[in-house]
């Protein structure tokens, strides 16, 4: 016979995984989404802009690795504009 008596286990509680404070801050703008949603090893977490949560290291992992991502790209877009100006003047099309 199966046992009926099984406990359910919280698995970040049984594997008592760091947690992280962190804020996200909100953004301006009427239309703007106060919620953020991140997925880490089938788990899904929203996270609300402008509160302070504490959430597991790897979720943060995830936050931080973003940040650094969309940091690249503002750079790479701006160096691309950069360039496209240089250019412009080089062949007096402004």
């Amino acid at each position: 016979m199966a046992d009926t008596n099984k406990k359910t286990v919280d698995v970040d509680n049984a594997t008592k995984k760091k947690r992280v404070t962190v804020r996200l801050p909100r953004l301006s703008g009427q239309n703007a989404i106060q919620e953020e949603f991140f997925s880490v090893n089938g788990k899904n977490y929203i996270i609300k802009r402008g509160e302070t949560v504490e959430i597991p290291e790897e979720v943060a992992e995830v936050i931080r690795n973003g940040e650094k991502a969309e940091e690249y790209a503002m750079n790479y877009v701006e160096e691309l504009e950069k360039k496209k100006t240089e250019k412009e003047k080089e062949l007096n099309l402004k």
